[in-house]
C-alpha cells in the first residue's frame, strides 16, 4: 500500500476511536462530572497511559536516528521542538475543546455541531497558504458533501433547534479552525520527534492548561468511585492514547493537510452509529443519506480522478458504451447476409442510405 493512503486509513481508524467518546462521556457525566473537568482529565489520563509506552519504545530503540536508547530516549526534546507540541495541545486540543463547549452552552449541541464542521473549510485553505496544495474541483466537491452529509447526520434534517447568538457562532467556527490547526501543528512536530512523544507532549500540554481554566480537582473529587476511575481508565485509552497514535502515526507519512479533515470526519459517522447501535436513536432515511454523504465525501476527496480518467479500466467501459454507427452498420449488413444465405430472401432497408434505419 502506497505510504500516503496508509497514513488516511490511520487517520480513518482514529476517527472511528473518536466516534466512542459519547459512551465515556454519558457514564462520566452521569457521575456528575462537568465536560471542561471530563476533557482536563482526559488529556492528563491519556498522557499518563502513554508515559509507560513511550518509555518501552524508547528501550527497543525507538528514537530518532542519532539518539541512544533508553526509557527517556523519547521524551527528551529541545525547547524549539516542544513549540509545536505545545501549540498542537493548547490550540488543537485544549482551546478547541473549551470553545466546542462555549459554542454548545451558547447556541445549543445541534447548532455547535454544525458549526465545528467547518474544520474541513479551513483545512482547505491552510493547506494552500501553507503548504501550496492545489484546490481541485474533487476536494471543493467532497467539502460540500461532508458538511451536508455532517449536518443530515447529527440532525436528521430538522434544523428546528438551531439558535443564533453572535458569540456562540464566532466561539464555534474558531473551534473548527483549531481543529483544522491539530493537524497542521501535528505535521510540525512529527517532523523532528516521534508520532508517540509529540501525542505525549500534546496531552501534557492540552492537560495542563485545560486543568488551569477549569479547575476539576474538587468535581472529580467528588464524584470518584471504582466506576469513574474505570471510565477515565477507558476514555483515556480508546478514544485518546490510541486514537491520537494511530493520528500521529497517519500526519507523519506526508499527508495532505486539506484532506485530513475530511477523513476524520468519519468519526461523525462513527458517533451515529454508536447512537443506533448501543442507545437505540432512531436511523431514518435522512441519517442514512448523511453518513452516505460523509463516506462519498471521504472517497472523492482521495481520487485522483485525472488518473482514473486515464486509466485502462475506465478506457474499455468509455469504449463499451461508446455507439459506432459505421461499426454497428458493417455488424449488421453481415447479419443481413448471412440471413439471406440461409433463407435465400433478402432484407433491403427502406432508406438506403441511412444507418439508422434499424434503430427508428
Amino acid at each position: 500500500m502506497k505510504k500516503s493512503n496508509l497514513g488516511y486509513v490511520l487517520v480513518l481508524i482514529a476517527a472511528l476511536m473518536w466516534g466512542t467518546i459519547g459512551i465515556f462521556v454519558n457514564g462520566i457525566s452521569a457521575l456528575g462530572v462537568s465536560s471542561q473537568s471530563m476533557a482536563a482529565f482526559r488529556l492528563l489520563s491519556g498522557a499518563v497511559l502513554m508515559a509507560p509506552v513511550l518509555a518501552f519504545i524508547g528501550c527497543q530503540g525507538g528514537a530518532r536516528e542519532g539518539k541512544a536508547s533508553g526509557p527517556m530516549a523519547l521524551f527528551k526534546a529541545s525547547p524549539k521542538e516542544l513549540v509545536p507540541c505545545a501549540l498542537l495541545g493548547i490550540i488543537g486540543l485544549a482551546t478547541a475543546n473549551t470553545l466546542y463547549y462555549e459554542c454548545m452552552g451558547e447556541v445549543g449541541m445541534s447548532t455547535a455541531s454544525v458549526l465545528l464542521y467547518t474544520s474541513p473549510v479551513f483545512g482547505v485553505v491552510l493547506g494552500r497558504v501553507l503548504y501550496r496544495e492545489d484546490v481541485t474541483p474533487n476536494k471543493l466537491v467532497a467539502i460540500v458533501f461532508n458538511i451536508v452529509g455532517c449536518v443530515l447526520a447529527v440532525t436528521s434534517g430538522d434544523l428546528s433547534g438551531f439558535h443564533f447568538s453572535a458569540w456562540g457562532v464566532v466561539s464555534g467556527v474558531i473551534a473548527g479552525l483549531c481543529g483544522a490547526l491539530l493537524a497542521v501543528f501535528s505535521r510540525m512536530a512529527t517532523k523532528t520527534l516521534h508520532p508517540l512523544a509529540v501525542t505525549f507532549w500534546g496531552f501534557v500540554f492540552g492537560g495542563c492548561f485545560m486543568a488551569v481554566l477549569s479547575a476539576p480537582w474538587s468535581d472529580v473529587a467528588a464524584a470518584m468511585s471504582p466506576q469513574l476511575i474505570l471510565l477515565f481508565a477507558g476514555f483515556g485509552f480508546i478514544p485518546t492514547a490510541l486514537a491520537y497514535i494511530f493520528y500521529m502515526q497517519g500526519l507523519s507519512m506526508d499527508l495532505e493537510t486539506s484532506k485530513v479533515p475530511v477523513v476524520a470526519s468519519f468519526e461523525t459517522v462513527a458517533t451515529v452509529l454508536v447512537g443506533i447501535g448501543i442507545y437505540a436513536e432512531p436511523a431514518g432515511a435522512i441519517k442514512v443519506l448523511g453518513i452516505v454523504l460523509v463516506l462519498m465525501s471521504i472517497l472523492i476527496m482521495n481520487t485522483d480522478f485525472s488518473k482514473l480518467r486515464n486509466s485502462e479500466f475506465v478506457g474499455h467501459v468509455v469504449e463499451s458504451m461508446t455507439f459506432k454507427p459505421n461499426a454497428w452498420w458493417t455488424e449488421k449488413s453481415q447479419d443481413m447476409d448471412l440471413f439471406r444465405e440461409r433463407t435465400g430472401i433478402a432484407l433491403e432497408p427502406t432508406v438506403q442510405e441511412s444507418p439508422w434505419y434499424f434503430v427508428r
